[in-house]
């Protein structure tokens, strides 16, 4: 007798249906949006070409800004248009009549939003990007080649005293690693899944909306606390002096708090969006809970 909390074989089938349900639904668009580099490679050559009389093609800037751009569209939209019906009550109600337990259907869903939907459009954007690269002369590196190389990085800080380039590019460099932004891949998904079983119409627009009131609100209630730990006197002085005329020491001295924070920045990031992820993981199984039939 299988578990009626959680059963394998019967994730496992019900994984492939809503994997099937999600190429039915979404399929094409992610298909098309993954193809991009192609399509905007050749839109520039021949912008190029009837303007300029030759071929040139992107270079890495702006096709890793539209890998970015493409990427945030994708993560935005499907949740609303794979799972936005769960709060209609005829579907909503077909979805929890299928034989499967809720906390199925939960992993389910997470994994199609969070893991699998950027999986397929990274390998396909950044191989097609790739192939782009190998058969376009006139573009240079790939995103991907760009994207694991620090030089670019250290070229872009050449202007940088040297007494301040080690720090600057220590933090550059963590920052610079893809593997830190998986965590902010997996927030935008959740975020916009749970708008997507929260809101009954205009479910992305409404999510969007809700976002940038408590990021303003946040910010508002937080606002004192960070005007009391640092020195907003200090703070102004560094705007108008620029914090990279200052050695590692003394930008210390001037001003602990964002010294320290500039330190542990990818540790305080991977924590906080941790956080934030656990909530929101909570909040969508809570309202998976309360949807009746």
């Amino acid at each position: 007798m299988e578990n009626e909390v959680f059963s394998l074989n019967r994730f496992w089938r019900y994984l492939k249906s809503d994997f099937d349900a999600f190429i039915s639904k979404y399929g094409i668009t992610l298909l098309v949006v993954s193809t991009m580099p192609i399509t905007c490679d050749v839109f520039t050559g021949v912008f190029s070409l009837m303007n300029m009389g030759k071929w040139q093609g992107l270079e890495v800037y702006s096709r890793l800004a539209f890998f970015v751009m493409f990427g945030m569209i994708l993560l935005i939209s499907a949740p609303a248009r794979l799972y936005g019906h769960l709060t209609d009550r005829k579907e909503g109600s077909a979805f929890l009549l299928l034989p499967v337990s809720r906390l199925e259907k939960y992993i389910s869903m997470i994994l199609i939003t969070c893991i699998i939907l950027p999986f397929i459009f990274i390998l396909i954007y950044l191989g097609l990007d790739v192939m782009v690269c190998m058969f376009d002369s006139t573009t240079d590196v790939s995103v991907f080649s760009f994207i694991y190389s620090l030089e670019d990085f250290k070229a872009t800080l050449a202007g940088v005293p040297v007494e301040n380039l080690s720090r600057l590019l220590n933090n550059f460099g963590s920052l610079a690693n893809p593997y830190l932004y998986i965590d902010d891949i997996i927030q935008v998904s959740l975020i916009f899944l749970l708008g997507a079983i929260i809101f009954k119409t205009s479910k992305t627009g409404k999510t969007m909306g809700s976002v940038i009131l408590i990021s303003m609100a946040f910010k508002l209630a937080t606002a004192p606390i960070l005007a009391h730990i640092t020195n907003m006197e200090n703070l102004y002085q560094m705007g108008n002096a620029g914090y990279l005329d200052y050695t590692s020491e003394a930008f210390a001295n001037s001003y602990p708090f964002y010294a320290w924070v500039w330190s542990h920045l990818t540790l305080i990031d991977t924590i906080w969006d941790n956080i934030l992820n656990c909530l929101l993981l909570f909040f969508i199984w809570f309202r998976l809970k309360r949807i009746k039939l």
